[in-house]
């Protein structure tokens, strides 16, 4: 397997980069789209061996993130932008440079909610969104959901005021956010339907989110996850249609024999052997 550099251009202007995992005889794109503010370092192993089983894998960051080494507090960014022109920009250069291979979306967290917001689906034949939901604090568990509120509403604008960006990265848990990018993400989980509700959705978001999808999507989430809890899942998702289907399945952590999963341990080696294999199922069964 090589593993190549990669660099686009956002329809706005921004450079974004990353790398491909480039098996021997490929047989589908993952265009794989990270979760809010985390290392890429997080997903290389999971995405190391899902490309071992004859997957291309796009591996990339967000606008703003650290590879990029910019001046956060001269960023304009907004969170839409993943969606709106991060998304679009890496789909078109991988239809660019393998145009005879179908293409399958799969993100965590954010990366699996804003692929809605792409404009186009041409050569997607499927979808897979992991931990992916309505950020809704209020549906957190009471010690996560504190911490959320400490995060938004005090470290925030605390940090805001200081450096002008959100410096996440000196709390040793997130990569650092541009203002507008945070902000945004902080309005949206204060409403319990996320961009989905009418403050955002038909004003400073499209109405025709998740439009004219005809590939099937796969969502998983587990059971222990603090963000994407059973409620969050169904505020989501319920807003979601395709005319090949949404399946929806939770993972349970004692099932899968580990002690917790919560949002990141989907990625964690303890689930090679018990998770990884499904995802690979999926990609397999939307190329039949």
């Amino acid at each position: 397997m090589n593993i190549e550099h990669f660099s686009t251009t956002c329809e706005d202007g921004v450079s974004l980069q990353g790398e491909l995992f480039i098996p021997e005889r490929p047989r589908a794109v993952v265009q794989f789209s990270c979760g809010t503010a985390t290392p890429t370092k997080v997903y290389r192993h999971f995405l190391s061996h899902i490309a071992q089983a004859g997957f291309i894998c796009a591996l990339w960051d967000y606008r703003g993130g650290e590879i990029y080494q910019e001046n956060l507090s001269q960023c304009q960014y907004q969170y839409a932008d993943y969606g709106r022109q991060d998304m679009p920009a890496v789909k078109q250069y991988l239809r660019q440079r393998f145009p005879e291979l179908p293409l399958v979306l799969l993100g965590h967290s954010a990366g699996g909610q804003q692929f809605g917001f792409m404009p186009d689906y041409s050569g997607v034949v499927g979808a897979i969104s992991i931990g992916a939901s309505s950020g809704y604090t209020g549906n957190m568990p009471l010690s996560y959901r504190l911490k959320a509120y400490w995060y938004f509403y005090a470290f925030m604008p605390a940090s805001i005021a200081w450096r002008g960006y959100v410096a996440t990265k000196s709390l040793g848990i997130m990569e650092d956010l541009p203002t507008g990018v945070a902000t945004q993400w902080r309005d949206w989980c204060s409403k319990p339907d996320y961009f989905f509700d009418p403050q955002f959705r038909g004003q400073t978001l499209p109405a025709d989110l998740f439009c004219d999808i005809h590939f099937p999507i796969q969502v998983y989430y587990a059971s222990d996850d603090t963000i994407a809890t059973p409620q969050n899942i169904d505020n989501f998702w319920r807003h979601v249609h395709s005319s090949a289907g949404v399946e929806i399945q939770q993972l349970d952590a004692k099932e899968l024999k580990v002690k917790r999963i919560d949002h990141f341990g989907y990625f964690s080696r303890a689930l090679k052997s018990q998770f990884w294999p499904q995802i690979i199922a999926d990609i397999n069964r939307f190329l039949d």
